[in-house]
């Protein structure tokens, strides 16, 4: 018997993560590669100490683009996208500060850790990506993603039931098994639950892998939640509440936005009690106030915390005064690449921030650390090529997932210097690029899904 027209068109929009549905088997083999070399680059970015094996996806991913379109329609791309154009000369802007740099050796170190910034644009960036296959690229992240949280839960809960020790179960301890800080995959998980929904609300999924979706988003904000990340915690649960407030106003949707309210609402007291330590982040929250001469310990979530005591914030709010003194010194060109590090250094030393000094803290908001490095020149390019243009890009084009992608990253930036580690440099050069590869080029073209799916 043949399948009637209404489940052949069914069949055809169930995403699989190993493209055996219909509309995944009529992928190009382009598409195919990229899809696979995509799905390998989720995969390395979380295995610790082999950082080559990430480094062959992406170089992969580069050379693939080179032969995916011709270079006359790359050049067409790139001049519509002024985005991308601004990405790349940011990072020329680099190269041009390793020769102005003193320490030359660090900022060739810096140059070639942020090479990604260079690579993924040159490549995602240029290329058309089709809503089949920007859809399938999502739910790979979204299962590698899930994966990966799993298989550190099980991990921790191990050592938790060996010692007895609860501190397995929390922020930086429960990421140990990747080696990576629980502030960075919590933005990856924030990402992936929002992709998760962008997943659910296209309707492409079928009923038994909707329910694994939506078991996966529960898992992952029990998850996000124990990584005990502040900022993310407000990104993400923000990001939800605009999403509920959305379904209720735009799309006249009240039932399901009250019912996502009141599920983040249970999420959010069965987490609280359940794992009060991630309070304790919270908590610091208190103490502001700092000393640049203490030479008190640093508060830790599983210990008591006192007003004396360094913490996250009062630490931030400290460098940051030291990195601004810096910056407008330095207002209009910057300090360069390979000197940023000593000369904040110097200025924690002429405040008296031997903690500071001790730890060789970095700068703590990229933001702030664009401006001491390139000044107030490099901070505009930076601000228009990866904040303002594919905002109003995303914005135009009504793209709520890549509005959520990018302010998702733009908060992250205030308290994080994302381009310092490989991974933020990772993270931030894919799905940058990626959101204006899936792009049509044609601004302010209204779509009628608030996902921005046309």
């Amino acid at each position: 018997m043949q399948p009637s027209a209404s489940h052949r068109t069914r069949i055809a929009g169930i995403h699989s993560v190993l493209l055996k549905d219909a509309a995944g088997r009529s992928l190009s083999r382009k598409e195919k590669a990229l899809y696979w070399l995509t799905a390998g680059f989720f995969c390395t970015l979380f295995i610790p100490g082999m950082p080559v094996v990430n480094n062959v996806f992406t170089g992969g991913i580069f050379v693939l683009s080179c032969v995916y379109n011709s270079p006359a329609e790359k050049w067409k791309i790139l001049v519509l996208r002024k985005e991308v154009l601004l990405m790349i000369l940011f990072y020329l802007l680099h190269i041009v500060s390793v020769f102005f740099s003193q320490d030359r050796q660090e900022a060739l170190s810096m140059l070639v850790l942020r090479i990604p910034l260079l690579l993924l644009p040159l490549s995602l960036g240029l290329l058309y990506i089709p809503r089949a296959l920007k859809d399938r690229i999502l739910l790979a992240f979204c299962f590698v993603v899930t994966l990966v949280a799993l298989i550190c839960l099980v991990c921790a809960l191990t050592k938790y039931l060996q010692t007895g020790d609860g501190v397995y179960l929390y922020n930086d301890s429960l990421t140990l098994p990747i080696r990576m800080q629980s502030s960075y995959f919590a933005l990856v998980v924030a990402l992936a639950v929002f992709s998760s929904f962008y997943l659910l609300e296209r309707g492409c999924l079928a009923r038994q892998y909707k329910l694994y979706a939506q078991l996966s988003i529960v898992f992952l904000l029990i998850f996000h939640f124990l990584l005990a990340s502040r900022i993310s915690i407000f990104i993400l649960y923000t990001g939800l509440l605009i999403l509920a407030g959305s379904y209720m106003v735009k799309m006249k949707r009240a039932g399901l936005g009250m019912l996502l309210v009141t599920g983040l609402l249970i999420c959010v007291v069965v987490c609280v009690r359940s794992f009060p330590k991630t309070l304790n982040r919270f908590r610091e929250l208190e103490y502001p106030a700092y000393n640049f001469t203490s030479e008190a310990a640093e508060s830790h979530y599983n210990g008591h915390l006192t007003p004396d005591q360094w913490n996250g914030a009062n630490i931030r709010l400290a460098i940051w005064k030291c990195g601004w003194q810096l910056g407008k010194a330095h207002w209009l060109t910057g300090v360069q690449l390979g000197d940023k590090q000593a000369r904040l250094i110097e200025a924690y030393k002429a405040n008296g921030f031997d903690f500071g000094v001790r730890n060789r803290r970095n700068m703590h908001s990229l933001y702030l650390d664009i401006f001491c490095c390139f000044g107030i020149i490099g901070l505009a390019l930076f601000l228009a090529g990866y904040l303002v243009l594919p905002l109003r890009t995303a914005w135009r084009s009504t793209d709520w997932l890549g509005l959520a992608i990018l302010s998702t990253f733009a908060i992250g930036m205030i308290v994080e210097s994302y381009f310092d580690r490989s991974a933020g440099c990772l993270l931030a050069g894919f799905f940058f690029s990626f959101i204006a590869g899936y792009k049509d080029g044609i601004a302010g073209k209204k779509r009628w899904n608030m996902w921005g799916v046309g």
